[in-house]
């Protein structure tokens, strides 16, 4: 309709012109014809543009290169910048919500746990391999042991021992422990608040302080900073004062996804009702029974609280003790707990997935 108006009134410029034309030359029945065609031409024109109500803006429309949709845009020069979203990502490029994420892999699918119970004859030394690849040695063994100690934590990769916890001063625990702080470096060590006026004793506290270290109190409470997914505190000593030195053992619980181990030292029966009393987290898949299996630890209430499906015990073949007591066998075995032996089945290793422990 714009067009035709358009059109209608440039005709009716030109027949306004012709009559003109006409009137000059003295034709005047042409020139009437011609303004009599004038005026129709007009009242089309005028017509056409009344039934266009946007005429206004349609007539400047026709001057624009652009499609309406496009008018109120500015115009972009062609070397613009693109748009933010049209850029390569780069690293400091700003994720938004939507974007997806790397799924979090299951717990266990990005590594093992790994407990290892070694055998160092009448003594204790445990390797603890957390599935980020750090390092917890629980106990050293005896003086004659320490070696021993050392091939075997470079035999599974050791190179440097996270955390170093001495359960308590006895030598047959802490004995080789002065040995593996000088083979290796060491990040922390754990020890119970007790002396002991022992060569072995001063030895490992002499090479703590040659190591540049400082010893930090094991106790009931304290948390040792292993990052997600596991998780280890001390559940024992409770108290500052015990008559046996053997209550003063430092005693972990440590668990890892739906898993969990309870690394007893020699604690003993006044230690264990502590435990129980302060309603501490004993519940475990392996338990590393007390002192060797003496009938002076794992007590039946003790046994009832931690319900382990697996029992390890860390004792020398022939030692003068008489360990494992006949007692606590019994225990063990009325308690539904699959016993192992480091005198009888060497070095013992479980592996927990975070689901559930194997015994290889």
């Amino acid at each position: 309709m714009a067009t035709l108006s358009i059109l209608a009134l440039l005709a009716a410029l030109i027949l306004v012109v012709n009559a003109g034309w006409h009137f000059i030359r003295r034709a005047g029945k042409k020139a009437r014809r011609q303004l009599l065609y004038a005026v129709l031409a007009f009242i089309l024109s005028a017509a056409a543009a009344a039934a266009n109500p946007g005429g206004t803006r349609t007539l400047s429309l026709l001057h624009s290169s652009q499609p309406p949709n496009q008018v109120s845009a500015p115009a972009q020069a062609p070397d613009a910048a693109p748009a933010p979203s049209a850029l390569p990502a780069t690293p400091d490029t700003a994720i938004s919500p939507e974007t997806p994420t790397t799924p979090t892999p299951p717990l266990g699918a990005a590594g093992k746990l790994r407990v290892h119970f070694l055998d160092v004859g009448q003594g204790d030394a445990i390797l603890v391999q957390l599935p980020d690849g750090r390092n917890i040695l629980i106990d050293a063994g005896s003086n004659e042991a320490g070696p021993t100690v050392i091939k075997n934590l470079k035999e599974y990769g050791v190179a440097q021992l996270d955390y170093v916890i001495g359960t308590h001063p006895h030598e047959d625990h802490i004995g080789g422990m002065d040995q593996v702080i000088d083979a290796f470096p060491v990040g922390k060590v754990y020890l119970p608040r007790v002396t002991h006026n022992t060569d072995s004793y001063r030895d490992l506290l002499l090479a703590i302080k040659n190591k540049g270290l400082q010893a930090t109190e094991a106790k009931a409470g304290v948390t040792l900073p292993l990052g997600e997914g596991v998780q280890a505190t001390f559940v024992s000593p409770a108290k500052s004062n015990y008559e046996d030195l053997n209550d003063y053992s430092a005693v972990l619980h440590l668990t890892y996804g739906k898993t969990a181990f309870l690394f007893t030292g020699d604690a003993g029966t006044t230690a264990e009702q502590q435990m129980l009393a302060g309603h501490q987290p004993l519940k475990a898949d392996v338990l590393k029974i007390a002192h060797h299996g003496s009938r002076s630890a794992t007590g039946t209430a003790f046994l009832k609280a931690v319900a382990p499906t697996y029992a390890v015990i860390s004792v020398g073949r022939g030692n003068d003790y008489g360990h494992p007591h006949a007692q606590t066998l019994q225990r063990l075995q009325k308690a539904g707990a699959k016993i192992y032996r480091t005198d009888q089945d060497g070095t013992i290793t479980a592996i927990s997935d975070g689901e559930k422990v194997t015994m290889p």
